[in-house]
């Protein structure tokens, strides 16, 4: 699921055990920030963390015994140390960038891993071009996890395409070591009405043990909604208005929230959390479109957990609906998501947690 470059947990655990244990001392150190929790939603104060290999060996109140004279220090200056921001569901095309540059613009603004379809890209050059922006992506310095697109084209019969991705197209890319799922399921009649080649694409995708993306563009929460759910659709963002965020998530999906170069979907939905209570696990958000302008003058995911708390949410669970919840949805929140041991070093600092200034990125250590 993960790219081979990166050293894996068990690849290096001993390392991480004996800098844990201060037999062995850490590549990096990061002393003395407020560390934000978000498996418990707790800032600690005056804690440290250790990192060996790329990943986090020890989180905790005194670094100093894993600390060698080769080790390099950054100073936290009692600021908050928060996980690397996750875009939930996005697509680099609509940046008008390479894999690359896309995420040259990203990493100062804290996003430290971004969940990507390239469908556009699979309109014109097919499976090839899936396959060119997927390796693209495991050369990045952060993480770039790619979903197979699904619906190429989009809407058969009213459109033409360069290409088709075919079911047999998805099952080959399901053994890509970047694939992390299905990308989003656009063609919601076709799911609700059983069409063989849909449902071929979400077999091969469950099979494989991974995320079926989805797509409902229908304000209609009845017996199409339903069907649709029944088809395996694990997400979804198109929704607008709080029944929509309410009604996937109490159905088991997770709700999807944008806010994009254009979408602004969040403040309409997130009262489903602010105001009616519900558990916020399963309310995520991400960006859809972004286009660069957006990127050079606004900002990525640091931009739109911001707006989140500008919209009344706390801002201890927007970082969760941007990081914790994230990783949890596509199976990874034992890599990535959160600052703990074991997992990939993606750690910001900031001096303000409404605010959100990104005044230090680290990414995989």
């Amino acid at each position: 699921m993960t790219d081979k470059a990166f050293p894996s947990w068990p690849d290096i655990a001993p390392d991480l055990i004996h800098v844990a244990a201060g037999r062995a001392p850490a590549d990096t150190v990061i002393r003395q920030g407020k560390w934000v929790n978000v498996h418990t939603r707790e800032v600690l104060d005056n804690h440290d963390i250790a990192i060996k290999s790329g990943r986090i060996a020890y989180v905790g109140p005194d670094a100093s015994y894993c600390t060698g004279p080769d080790t390099q220090v950054i100073e936290a200056q009692g600021r908050y140390m928060i996980p690397g921001l996750c875009d939930a569901h996005m697509h680099i095309e609509s940046g008008m960038l390479t894999p690359a540059e896309f995420a040259r613009a990203v990493i100062p603004h804290g996003t430290t891993s971004m969940f990507t379809d390239p469908h556009e890209i699979a309109n014109v050059l097919g499976l090839e071009g899936v396959r060119l922006m997927h390796d693209e992506a495991l050369l990045q310095p952060v993480n770039i996890f790619t979903q197979m697109p699904s619906c190429a084209p989009s809407a058969p019969g009213l459109e033409t395409t360069g290409f088709e991705i075919t079911a047999e197209d998805v099952a080959e890319a399901m053994h890509w070591p970047g694939i992390v799922g299905l990308g989003e399921m656009m063609n919601f009649p076709g799911v609700a009405n059983a069409d063989p080649k849909m449902l071929a694409e979400i077999a091969a995708t469950q099979r494989a043990g991974k995320t079926v993306g989805g797509h409902y563009a229908s304000p209609d929460l009845g017996r199409d909604f339903a069907a649709y759910v029944a088809g395996g659709p694990a997400d979804d963002h198109e929704g607008t208005c709080e029944a929509d965020a309410i009604a996937r998530m109490r159905q088991g999906m997770r709700a999807m929230v944008r806010l994009g170069s254009a979408w602004y979907d969040v403040e309409a939905q997130i009262t489903a959390i602010t105001e009616k209570g519900l558990d916020p696990r399963n309310f995520i958000l991400c960006t859809d479109d972004c286009h660069s302008g957006t990127l050079v003058h606004d900002g990525h995911m640091n931009r739109v957990v911001r707006h989140a708390i500008a919209c009344g949410c706390d801002p201890l669970i927007a970082l969760q609906m941007a990081t914790i919840n994230t990783a949890t949805h596509f199976g990874l929140e034992r890599d990535i998501g959160s600052i703990t041991p074991g997992r990939r070093a993606d750690v910001i600092l900031t001096s303000d947690l409404t605010d959100l200034p990104i005044e230090l990125v680290v990414a995989r250590g």
